[in-house]
Order: C-alpha cells, then sequence, then structure tokens
C-alpha cells in the first residue's frame, strides 16, 4: 500500500483465525456478522453497535464467517491524518460505540458502494475521520464490556463445562440481561456462542497441531470425539478427520 493511499471497501473472511499487522491505520465498522478480534492483547468484537480502530503496526487476530461483511477503511500513516493526532488515545480505546452519525456513514456506504467513485471513497474516508473525533471514538460502554468479558471468560475456560450462569457472574451480568446483551450485539445466546468457540478452536487444533482428535475434543469442551464429529457436521459440514486431511494436502 502506497504510503499516501487510502483503500475503502467491504470485505469478508474465510472464517480462519487471521493474525498480522501493517503499515498503516485501519478501522473496520460491522454490516452484516459478528467479527471476533484481538488487538495488542485486547479481545473484542466487531459487531452491531461496535466498531474497531487498529493503529498502524498493532499485532492483531481476527476471525468472522464468511458470510459475515464488513466497512473496512486502510488510512495512510503519513502524519497529517488528523485522526490520528493522539495516536495512544485510539490505542487505548480500540473497540469503540458506533454513534448514530457513524452508523449513518455506514449505511450511505453500504448502499452506494458499487457505484462510488474513487474520489467519493477518499472523501467518505474523510467523513469517517471528522465523525470520529467529533465522537472522540466513543470507548465502550458497560453493555459492550460486559459482553467483552463474558468472551474472554469463555476463551479461558473451553475444556470446562461451565454455564451461563458461569458466565454471567464472570461478566458481572444476571442471566437475563447476558442474553439480552448477547442478542443485541453478536446475534446469538451466550450458550450458542461458547459452542462456536469450542468449535473455533477445535478446527484450529486440528488443522494445526496432530493432536489425537479424541484429546483436541476434550482439549475444547466436547464430550468425546463422536461428539465434536456430530458438532461440526451440524455446524460447519465436516468432520475432524477431512479437517485434518485438508491440512495434509495444502501443506
Amino acid at each position: 500500500m502506497s504510503p499516501h493511499s487510502e483503500r475503502l471497501d467491504i470485505r469478508s473472511y474465510s472464517g480462519e483465525v487471521q493474525s498480522h499487522r501493517h503499515d498503516y491505520h485501519q478501522v473496520v465498522l460491522p454490516l452484516s456478522g459478528v467479527m471476533d478480534m484481538e488487538i495488542d492483547g485486547r479481545g473484542g468484537l466487531v459487531a452491531a453497535g461496535r466498531g474497531a480502530i487498529i493503529a498502524t503496526d498493532a499485532t492483531h487476530a481476527f476471525q468472522a464467517p464468511p458470510s459475515g461483511r464488513f466497512v473496512v477503511a486502510d488510512l495512510p500513516d503519513d502524519g497529517n491524518s488528523a485522526l490520528w493526532t493522539e495516536a495512544e488515545l485510539f490505542r487505548r480505546t480500540a473497540f469503540f460505540t458506533i454513534t448514530q452519525p457513524l452508523q449513518s456513514l455506514i449505511d450511505y456506504l453500504a448502499a452506494t458502494i458499487d457505484i462510488v467513485t474513487p474520489a467519493a471513497r477518499s472523501h467518505w474516508c474523510g467523513l469517517l475521520v471528522e465523525t470520529l473525533n467529533a465522537s472522540q471514538a466513543e470507548p465502550a460502554t458497560a453493555a459492550d464490556m460486559i459482553v467483552e468479558r463474558a468472551i474472554r471468560f469463555m476463551r479461558a475456560k473451553l475444556e470446562q463445562p461451565i454455564t451461563v450462569a458461569d458466565i454471567a457472574a464472570a461478566a458481572g451480568a444476571g442471566e437475563t440481561r447476558l442474553h439480552e446483551l448477547f442478542r443485541q450485539r453478536t446475534g446469538d445466546t451466550p450458550h450458542g456462542r461458547l459452542a462456536e468457540l469450542r468449535l473455533d478452536a477445535a478446527c484450529r487444533l486440528l488443522t494445526t497441531t496432530s493432536l489425537p482428535i479424541a484429546e483436541i475434543a476434550v482439549r475444547t469442551g466436547h464430550a468425546d470425539q463422536s461428539a465434536l464429529t456430530r458438532k461440526l457436521r451440524i455446524s460447519r459440514g465436516v468432520t475432524p478427520a477431512v479437517l485434518r486431511r485438508g491440512r495434509g494436502a495444502s501443506g
């Protein structure tokens, strides 16, 4: 990417966990679906009402289902962007609440992306910068933090038989409130999100390690190999053995 260029488009991802860093700033905004992200060690979501700012050289890992769609703006790190005059502020607030003016920008872009000219895309990026500055990249609300604490707890306890009550307690919310927030921000339930996180972890181990499938099942919170196989087939349309063979074929 040229040091003075911008890139703006709508992107979808493979469903695989990806990790990298780049020499430009990036803003990620949701259209549909949920992206799990970790930016310099801080986990969070890009989902309805939540976006993310990734500063230059920040290491970040992310995962989103292929059905998800996200507005991604790559912004040059040339020292002239008003968005980055207080870079440390943005490093501390990687995840932020989407304000109504910003949501209006997202809706406009989603409706015009196929016809918008390069000049108009550059103008949109300028409006994005101004809108984020006007809202001071509004940090996570208390509700956002509840969801993020819940997901961090789930990731740390994948192999354990945790309940929604356990998750709610770790997140600092009642079960009813937790369900409500997950529906609003992820379109899923806490239990459903936990199941997907466990399958994500199993897929990573199946494609990056040589651990026995039965051990992977237990490590990722499944009762046994049969349970993992059944859930992968239902949710992802694949079996552990197929995933492992695919790794061998591509490697």
